[in-house]
């Protein structure tokens, strides 16, 4: 008889624990699931997108973890056939539900609010077009990125003595703002889109450069002010390390202009004098910070650097951008003198 009792309990615990697991597991499929729960996402639904379709671009995006479910919410609930096409910004691990009701009033963030910010822009230069906006004064903008308070560990990672702080970590992307948006949520939106590189996998990658991933960082900032062409990006990287290695000044006319705080085509003798950490004419080694704000491809080649021995680049081509790479001087000076006859 107590066999008899002890098997009863052992199989109404056994269906217990299963109860609760397969709680957890419908009130997990019913919430988003997405990947870092709270996280806001902007996405973009196209006209004609069907619910599945809807589904796929919710998945791809990390708002949701389980397609079927989302689909089968739909069918079940009524909300197949009546999402609408626009830009929402949704929020990871919110439920189905909420997500469905959003994706069924319509869009919910106004294309006003929308500010796009190009790579290789530097603070100064998103300060002015924040400014010229009308979203935030340039004043405030700068005094945030300086001493304002922001809780990632990269930034807590920067050396002191940049001209500004958050210089190179102001991620260039399109964002969606609120309409009474501050200097502090803007920042944190760039510095929150900065954190999707820095990555444990990037950071072992800088490590077996021989670098910080702030240095990093810096040798994009320079890759993305020099070079335009994309497929040359990683084999000036690969000249920045060469010269790196060998002890040679980088002598990169951008860190110049940077120094100086200007924009122009051509750089002087008179030029390259001016005093400044960041002047690679003059200092040996990396500048004090970065000299721009980098984008994903920047930040690739710096962390995946073409495997070269060039040393001197000069610009062969104006229209394109593209560059004449060499390991030789002679060779230099010669592209040097023939880019003068034809762009002269």
């Amino acid at each position: 008889m107590r066999k008899r009792k002890k098997g009863c309990l052992g199989i109404v615990l056994v269906i217990a624990i299963l109860l609760v697991i397969i709680g957890f597991s419908a009130k997990a499929m019913l919430s988003g699931g997405g990947k870092n729960s709270g996280k806001e996402v902007i996405l973009t639904i196209p006209s004609g997108s069907t619910t599945s379709d809807i589904a796929d671009i919710l998945k791809e995006n990390g708002v949701i973890s389980n397609e079927l479910m989302f689909k089968l919410k739909s069918k079940f609930d009524g909300y197949d056939g009546t999402f609408k096409q626009g830009t929402y910004s949704l929020e990871t691990g919110s439920s189905l539900e909420s997500i469905m009701e959003i994706l069924k009033s319509g869009s919910n963030i106004a294309e006003s609010n929308r500010i796009t910010i190009p790579e290789g822009y530097t603070v100064p230069e998103i300060a002015r077009y924040l400014d010229e906006k009308g979203i935030v004064t340039y004043d405030d903008f700068i005094s945030t990125v300086n001493i304002g308070d922001f809780d990632y560990e990269f930034v807590k990672a920067i050396p002191e003595g940049r001209a500004y702080r958050l210089e190179g970590y102001l991620f260039p992307d399109t964002y969606y703002i609120s309409d009474n948006a501050t200097s502090k949520e803007i920042i944190d939106k760039m510095l929150s889109r900065f954190s999707s590189v820095y990555t444990e996998e990037n950071i072992k990658k800088a490590e077996d450069l021989g670098l910080t991933f702030d240095e990093a960082i810096i040798v994009a900032s320079m890759v993305e002010a020099e070079i335009v062409a994309p497929n040359e990006r990683p084999i000036a990287a690969g000249v920045i390390y060469n010269r790196l290695e060998i002890g040679m000044p980088l002598q990169i006319d951008s860190t110049v202009l940077y120094a100086m705080e200007v924009k122009k085509e051509v750089v002087t003798y008179d030029d390259l004098k001016v005093s400044s950490p960041y002047n690679t004419y003059k200092n040996n080694g990396l500048p004090i910070g970065p000299i721009s704000n980098p984008g994903e491809l920047a930040i690739e080649a710096s962390l995946n650097p073409d495997d070269n021995n060039y040393i001197y680049y000069v610009l062969k081509d104006r229209t394109s951008g593209e560059h004449y790479y060499t390991d030789n001087y002679d060779d230099f000076l010669k592209a040097k003198e023939s880019y003068k006859a034809h762009f002269n």
